[in-house]
């Protein structure tokens, strides 16, 4: 019996599942924050989730085990985790409210555009480098924040928002990017 599809299914198999445990975290996560805990093992949680954003990817481009499901489920769990951390943030107080409403606003729009490209023009954007800055930056301060409210420890909370403020910028250069493609899609021949 050969042993290399279910091998090359297992290796493909791994970014996803890196991916997934992203997702599951949220649970702890959301209900550490809920009922106030922050501390060190929500810091943790949500830094291991910031890992994971990396890690998937990086597994995924060294084994080549990228495929079309990964495209879209790691930038879909981006969304969904940023979103709920953003809302636990907003809820606990944690962050200011601009920069929560930025980041909810910002998810919302990437969404119907890369919603409205894939059902119009049925094309499917591949994520930018910049956004994967920004998506890093915020899912790096978030444990910074929680750390540093924890700790009650001011220059750690400051830096975190400071990161978390480059990132959000980042993101919204990415939403003209999405926007953009979005436009370039519509008109395949050029712009007019």
């Amino acid at each position: 019996m050969n042993s290399l599809p279910l091998r090359s299914a297992l290796v493909t198999a791994v970014p996803s599942a890196i991916t997934g445990i992203r997702l599951v975290l949220l649970v702890p996560v959301w209900i550490l924050l809920m009922h106030g805990h922050h501390d060190v093992v929500v810091a943790i949680l949500l830094a291991v989730m910031g890992v994971s954003d990396f890690l998937d990817g990086y597994v995924a481009r060294h084994t080549g085990a990228v495929t079309t499901f990964g495209k879209v489920f790691d930038p879909l769990s981006d969304r969904v985790v940023l979103i709920v951390v953003a809302i636990a943030a907003l809820v606990d107080h944690l962050v200011p409210t601009w920069l929560l409403v930025a980041v909810l606003l910002r998810e919302l729009l990437v969404g119907l555009i890369v919603l409205a490209d894939l059902i119009i023009h049925r094309h499917r954007n591949d994520v930018v480098w910049i956004g994967k800055a920004g998506t890093f930056g915020l899912l790096l301060g978030f444990p910074l924040v929680v750390l540093g409210d924890g700790l009650s420890q001011a220059v750690i909370k400051d830096a975190a928002l400071a990161v978390m403020s480059v990132s959000v910028a980042l993101l919204y250069v990415a939403l003209a990017l999405y926007a953009l493609n979005f436009v370039r899609s519509a008109h395949p021949e050029g712009l007019p």
